[in-house]
């Protein structure tokens, strides 16, 4: 299989902002905004938040369709350059059926996620996209003190 790398974000571009797993931002939405904040800052990307962004945790368990036509959209969106989930959690494994591998496959981008998010990661994987294990926006961009150094060494 040929691996498919996403394009680099540049200055300026579009990235949605979802929750595949757990409803986080909704319970500490000081600490969301904090990572927006940062992204928007250090990065200078447009923010786009999706609908499940800061839903409640009772929302995304109940909904995990929810969760993966955010995930759908996301993709097919050609103003989208990528995809930050806001935190992992406990049950993506349940947006799996849902997600649409003929939208996401022909049109690769970027997609960022840690601890749950790896299901997306191993999805993704299968279909020959290259994704990043790495913060999420209620993490590594809205950590206390600021990000670490290398991370806004990326930028």
């Amino acid at each position: 299989m040929k691996f498919k790398q996403p394009i680099p974000l540049q200055r300026g571009d579009k990235i949605a902002i979802v929750s595949p797993s757990s409803g986080m931002p909704f319970l500490f939405p000081w600490v969301y905004e904090q990572g927006l904040k940062q992204i928007r800052q250090i990065f200078k990307l447009q923010v786009v938040e999706f609908p499940t962004a800061k839903q409640s945790p009772e929302y995304l368990s109940k909904n995990p369709k929810a969760r993966a036509d955010d995930i759908n959209a996301a993709f097919a969106d050609p103003t989208i350059k990528g995809i930050i989930a806001t935190i992992g959690g406990n049950d993506q494994i349940r947006i799996l059926p849902y997600l649409d591998s003929e939208v996401i496959v022909a049109n690769p981008k970027i997609f960022m996620g840690y601890s749950d998010n790896t299901n997306l990661h191993l999805f993704l994987w299968n279909l020959g996209i290259i994704s990043y294990y790495g913060g999420s926006i209620m993490t590594q961009f809205a950590m206390g003190g600021g990000m670490q150094d290398y991370t806004i060494k990326l930028k």
